[in-house]
């Protein structure tokens, strides 16, 4: 009882926080499908040998033909034993494309202010997580976890050119994009391509285990290195200061993931998750609260449905649906707009679909010989 008040409170606190604010970035509705992208702390948190799985989302295709569309793919483990018998490390991979599957023909694109051509974003992360779970007791009830990730990637603006002009800049050389062109050492004569960053992210993450529930609560950081990100110049460099320089690229502030989710079994065959995560960078948040409910159809075979609602800062619905066959896990989440973007989108944001497995990996037991007396 405890637990769902300090959940509650946190949701009450975070939505009102949230209420009129948007996002960036990529973060997907599905996000129990990323546990890394959520929190590095997540790395080797759950019971199995290995875990590995994927998430591809398009969102705003009914409002333009260029749609983004997400691709990841996770994997993560407990490999070792940490330094007592009750503790042990874990270790997680997730690679993040955006827009990568279709080409520059498909890319999302916005018109330039004041010209005709087209600009797209085509990003590629790597990230590499480790996290220390340290057990509060011998029986692994409560444990406190501590996580570090590593992200390596690049950014992608093929129809980016410095002679476009942004910004209300009508002639001459947009110093932003100029400046991004030779910070990128572009081989093309007049166009800024790609850019690289790194960035260091941290993660604490506390988890309750009992008989009939599990309660998880956790926080992360990330943008640690500031890692350069942008094409907008910072407001004390770049063009306010007459020039381009190597400071004027706009860097990523330090963002913040709040996360939690409590998983109730109610009976032999049914069990409500709710759970909410809250993230931001700068000015830009979102809230997502939702809950699924599952039910055991049939239990020789482990198979269960489950289904799921959720509302992201007062201004998208999603809907859920899922189901679990032993060690596969399957997911679809639609969003509907019901903001004032709904008269563009007829209510249709996007939708995802996700699935990983849990795998075990058993020891053979060692058995010994029985050696039978032949005068028995």
């Amino acid at each position: 009882m405890m637990r769902m008040k300090i959940v509650l409170t946190a949701l009450i606190a975070v939505l009102i926080m949230s209420e009129k604010s948007f996002t960036q970035d990529l973060h997907y509705s599905y996000y129990h499908f990323t546990p890394m992208a959520v929190n590095p702390a997540n790395a080797g948190a759950f019971a199995g040998s290995y875990r590995i799985g994927g998430i591809y989302t398009s969102k705003d295709g009914a409002i333009s033909d260029r749609s983004f569309k997400n691709f990841s793919l996770t994997a993560d483990a407990p490999i070792i034993r940490g330094l007592r018998k009750q503790d042990w490390i874990g270790i997680g991979l997730q690679a993040d494309m955006l827009n990568a599957l279709n080409g520059a023909g498909d890319l999302s694109s916005e018109t330039i202010s004041g010209g005709t051509d087209k600009y797209a974003q085509n990003w590629t992360f790597f990230k590499v997580s480790l996290a220390y779970h340290l057990a509060l007791d011998k029986k692994q009830t409560n444990i406190l976890t501590l996580g570090a990730q590593l992200n390596n990637g690049s950014r992608q603006y093929p129809g980016f050119n410095v002679s476009d002009t942004r910004n209300g800049i009508i002639n001459g050389v947009d110093l932003d994009l100029q400046n991004f062109k030779e910070l990128t050492s572009s081989n093309q004569p007049d166009q800024a391509t790609k850019f690289r960053s790194k960035d260091l992210g941290a993660g604490l993450l506390f988890n309750a285990r009992r008989k009939n529930s599990d309660f998880r609560l956790g926080v992360a950081v990330e943008g640690i290195l500031k890692p350069k990100v942008g094409l907008l110049s910072n407001s004390s460099s770049g063009t306010n200061s007459g020039g381009p320089s190597k400071d004027s690229i706009e860097t990523k502030p330090i963002g913040l993931n709040i996360h939690g989710d409590y998983v109730l079994n109610v009976n032999a065959r049914t069990s409500i998750e709710p759970s909410f995560y809250y993230y931001s960078i700068s000015k830009f948040n979102a809230f997502n609260v939702n809950s699924h409910v599952w039910y055991q159809f049939n239990p020789e075979k482990d198979l269960r449905g489950g289904a799921g609602l959720g509302v992201r800062n007062l201004r998208d619905v999603v809907l859920y649906l899922g189901a679990r066959i032993n060690a596969i896990q399957v997911g679809i989440a639609y969003d509907l707009n019901v903001n004032d973007r709904t008269l563009a989108s007829n209510g249709l944001g996007g939708f995802e679909i996700a699935a990983r497995y849990v795998g075990v990996i058993y020891k053979k037991p060692k058995v010994k010989p029985v050696i039978f007396c032949p005068s028995m």
